[in-house]
């Protein structure tokens, strides 16, 4: 969302009229960039809510972008010519976290296993609700955005070897103490478990950067590509992970799908989802 939307929901919310009059805009948007949709050849396919799609719509205008991500190409930041499905609102990286979810997790098809989920995507819990002998909890470092309110740094209300899965997209990159979140998760994560993360990854840089000093969310966005990130992680995420004593194993659409099924499914071709294990 870009920075005049944001602000206009927050001048909203603050007034009921208003609030509800932005949500009807919100729903007239939606219903016509569904019958503009149903009038194009839906050749596309989104495997969340399951409807045939004729466009996936850019999730920002080029001049809403932040200089970041005009500059650079950063996997999952807010430059995507084929994000947003027009009737689920899904991004195209939550369409790939899903089907990691469905065919490389073995979470459906792990019988009884317990799951933490941070920040955890509507998407997401749904699918991993079929699993109905699963204990899983979702945790947000805000209240009412999960079961339970959570620090990923300090996890005191879990025991050491907790979970057989931990699932966090896009939120590493907004904690300032990695390797204290990423110690916590080692020591809640069974012997044999499994972290599940995802993250922006800029390509053309070699180096993960990282700048805690940024206060405000209009620094963040512009100098990061994200309101709430404190790193923009470069193509040294791997090694940075395995340093602090984790298996890496690494999927993306572009090494696991062809050309033909990664446009119908509206998948970022070089978008990635790291899987973690610990090192024994």
């Amino acid at each position: 969302m870009s920075g005049i939307k944001e602000r206009a929901k927050k001048v909203a919310e603050g007034n009921a009229f208003l609030f509800f009059l932005w949500r009807c805009l919100r729903v007239l948007k939606h219903c016509t960039e569904i019958a503009a949709d149903l009038m194009r050849k839906r050749d596309k396919y989104c495997i969340i809510c399951g409807h045939k799609v004729g466009r996936f719509a850019p999730l920002l205008k080029t001049e809403d972008l932040p200089e970041v991500s005009r500059k650079y190409h950063i996997i999952g930041g807010v430059l995507s010519e084929n994000c947003v499905c027009p009737y689920c609102r899904e991004w195209d990286r939550h369409r790939w976290q899903y089907y990691v979810l469905k065919n490389y997790s073995g979470i459906l098809e792990a019988g009884e296993c317990s799951v933490l989920h941070f920040a955890p995507e509507k998407s997401n819990s749904d699918l991993i609700r079929q699993n109905r002998k699963c204990k899983y909890i979702t945790a947000d470092i805000e209240e009412g955005r999960g079961d339970i309110v959570a620090d990923m740094t300090n996890l005191n209300m879990f025991g050491d070897d907790t979970f057989d899965y931990i699932i966090a997209n896009h939120v590493i990159d907004d904690i300032a103490d990695e390797a204290k979140a990423i110690s916590e998760l080692k020591r809640v994560l069974k012997n044999d478990g499994t972290i599940i993360l995802s993250f922006p990854i800029c390509t053309d840089i070699t180096t993960t950067y990282e700048d805690t000093s940024l206060a405000t969310e209009e620094e963040k966005w512009e100098i990061l590509g994200d309101r709430h990130s404190v790193r923009l992680y470069g193509t040294d995420y791997k090694e940075r992970l395995e340093s602090y004593g984790l298996n890496v194993k690494t999927y993306s659409p572009q090494n696991e799908l062809t050309d033909e099924e990664i446009t119908r499914y509206g998948f970022i071709p070089d978008d990635v989802s790291v899987f973690c294990t610990l090192k024994h």
